[in-house]
């Protein structure tokens, strides 16, 4: 098991030390909540260049190594897929970084949702031969734009860059490295950094083995955040015929756990390979707080109930293949940490809801006691965090409202 290693930062440590309770809170912990819009009927177009190429996309004189719809056993095409939403605060720094890689075959594909040109003029800023960009008329939605990704991408690996996260220059040509090393990875990541607005490190991920096991990796997936890797979309290399093969991505609400669903079902492909350097920086804000304070919370719970099914499911293939002890042991861990895993979304999904309420005007004393009684109905223990929480819903009114947004606005500052 990875020893714990937080690596936080001196300026990180002196917060954490003077707000114990504040940081507890779940509304102080940073979380990434994705744009879900869906199309609305119609016929979906899209708008598709290749930019700063002489000629249409998918041409040889817009790849300057290989031929665009494959790379070579040497040298691999890599597709970098970056997926937007009206996000232009970050994307420069997360195209700059695909641009900066040190390996030379990579295709840069950004799929928006955007309407308007403001993400469009950014992209097109850069002129390079080996970004694509694609813009959704209407909107797609988050999961559907990953899928399309694996119909679009022409890499023969493939890897998500959210268009608030960095990679470090080194990050594809390490990993293709490690895919030579061993031919039947289904998975290749490295160690992530956990960074502020301004790229600052605040956490530096565990260390993880080199090779884990398909059993050993789902472990990982489901343990205490403190004691594994930050799981995320983002810095995963694979092969997208392999999770195409799989169904793909799975859509559940608000993109509910879509990041664990493709893990795991590729983990069962073959070996998980972890780079020990740290070059996937996953930046960690406070801009999209609003978004996650969500009113309604059932479409939600089904979708992490739906989630929970499906991983039960993989987990029992797996128990029928031919494993040793040590594997068997870990799918059965597994199936132990999957109960508080899954407690924990759907008590995180009920903070959400109840937040949402408390930092309405006029917000409903009856759904805050409908909202408190839902813990006890889906036998959802009751942490300290929950507690702190009622605590505030039980104040009233003209006292709850400004003590909730002095708690985001301080989430906010911090992380600025």
């Amino acid at each position: 098991m990875p020893q714990r290693n937080p690596g936080y930062s001196t300026e990180y440590r002196r917060h954490h030390a003077f707000f114990p309770v504040l940081f507890e809170l779940y509304l102080l912990r940073p979380r990434r909540y994705y744009e879900t819009g869906q199309a609305k009927g119609g016929n979906m177009q899209s708008r598709t260049s290749t930019l700063g190429a002489p000629s249409q996309a998918g041409s040889a004189a817009s790849r300057p190594l290989a031929d665009m719809s494959h790379g070579t056993e040497r040298m691999p095409l890599v597709s970098i897929c970056l997926p937007t939403y009206k996000r232009t605060s970050f994307i420069r720094h997360a195209l700059e970084s695909a641009l900066r890689q040190t390996y030379p075959n990579v295709e840069i594909f950004v799929n928006d949702d955007t309407p308007g040109d403001d993400i469009r003029s950014i992209v097109e800023a850069y002129a390079s031969p080996n970004l694509r960009y694609q813009q959704n008329v209407p909107a797609l939605g988050f999961v559907p734009k990953l899928n399309n990704f694996l119909s679009q991408a022409k890499g023969d690996w493939m890897v998500i860059l959210c268009d608030d996260d960095v990679f470090e220059p080194q990050f594809v040509e390490r990993l293709i490295e490690n895919a030579r090393r061993y031919p039947q990875a289904s998975l290749l990541r490295s160690r992530n950094n956990r960074i502020d607005l301004h790229g600052q490190q605040i956490q530096l991920d565990p260390e993880s083995p080199e090779v884990s096991s398909s059993t050993r990796f789902i472990l990982d997936l489901f343990r205490p955040q403190s004691e594994t890797f930050w799981v995320n979309l983002t810095g995963f290399m694979f092969r997208p015929e392999q999770l195409k093969a799989l169904g793909g991505f799975t859509d559940l609400y608000a993109a509910r756990h879509a990041d664990r669903l493709a893990w795991v079902q590729l983990a069962t492909l073959g070996p998980v390979i972890c780079d020990k350097q740290a070059l996937c920086n996953i930046r960690l804000h406070g801009t999209s707080v609003s978004s996650a304070l969500e009113s309604g919370y059932n479409d939600a719970i089904n979708a992490t109930h739906i989630a929970q099914s499906k991983i039960i499911g993989i987990l029992d293939e797996l128990a029928e293949k031919p494993l040793d002890d040590e594997q068997r042991r870990e799918i059965a861990r597994t199936r132990q940490l999957l109960g508080p895993y899954i407690n924990e979304h759907i008590a995180r999904t009920l903070r959400h809801s109840l937040v949402a309420e408390l930092k309405k005007p006029d917000g409903s004393e009856d759904q805050l006691r409908h909202l408190r009684a839902q813990w006890n109905k889906l036998g959802v223990p009751v942490s300290r965090l929950t507690r702190l929480i009622f605590l505030v819903s039980t104040l009233p009114r003209w006292m709850r409202q400004p003590i909730v947004n002095a708690m985001l606005n301080y989430k906010q500052a911090y992380m600025h």
